[in-house]
């Protein structure tokens, strides 16, 4: 089993690059911010933390957290590291128990981690491999008033909260350029794999 952890800025294409690889090989794909989702349904185990942190009013008739106004009172209150501090830990514990999980099933495949905050929580402690999928904050900002509809203040907001692009660059095993063709994305992501292929068959 290979553990390749993915990352990159808001709107650097890290989506794109999952399917790419989906459609070629046989992969579990693990989304951090699915799994922080999960864990802030009743009963998850950040539900009742967050309510105890940022109040009843994060949460809706049936119970439920509206991640809208969870977010709003994480970030309009500057209040983020709180949010992160609450929810991240736990992510990264169901992961770790996934991992395993896989590990016990023997699956010999590819799994995928993508997390916004890869480098800041760890996740180079439990990944074979990081990549970070890079485009220009110019694309990068057309590509999520495209097809995302943000405005300037939002993308200024989310790109105000994420490592520097130096560390990225520096802590990274593997930089994928995600600015032109999509082809071309898919060329340099098989000829990472392939090169893992023939490591393991040398070894």
């Amino acid at each position: 089993m290979k553990v390749i952890g993915i990352t990159g800025g808001v709107g650097a294409g890290k989506s794109t690059v999952v399917s790419i690889i989906e459609k070629n090989i046989r992969m579990e794909y693990l989304h951090c911010d699915v799994i922080a989702h999960e864990l802030m349904e009743p009963g998850g185990s950040a539900y009742q933390e967050l309510l105890e942190l940022f109040g009843e009013e994060i949460r809706d008739a049936d119970g439920t957290i509206h991640r809208g106004r969870l977010y709003e009172a994480a970030f309009g209150a500057g209040r983020v590291e709180e949010l992160n501090a609450c929810v991240h830990p736990k992510v990264r514990e169901a992961v770790e128990e996934r991992l395993a999980a896989l590990r016990t099933a023997g699956f010999d495949g590819y799994v995928l981690i993508e997390a916004a905050l890869l480098l800041e929580a760890g996740y180079q402690e439990i990944c074979d491999e990081l990549w970070y999928v890079y485009a220009p904050e110019k694309v990068r900002r057309e590509r999520l008033k495209r097809n995302r509809g943000y405005t300037d203040e939002k993308i200024d907001s989310i790109m105000g909260q994420q490592a520097s692009e130096a560390l990225f660059f520096k802590q990274c095993d593997f930089v994928l350029y995600n600015d032109s063709a999509p082809e071309d994305c898919e060329r340099h992501i098989m000829e990472q794999i392939r090169k893992h292929q023939r490591e393991e068959v040398a070894q």
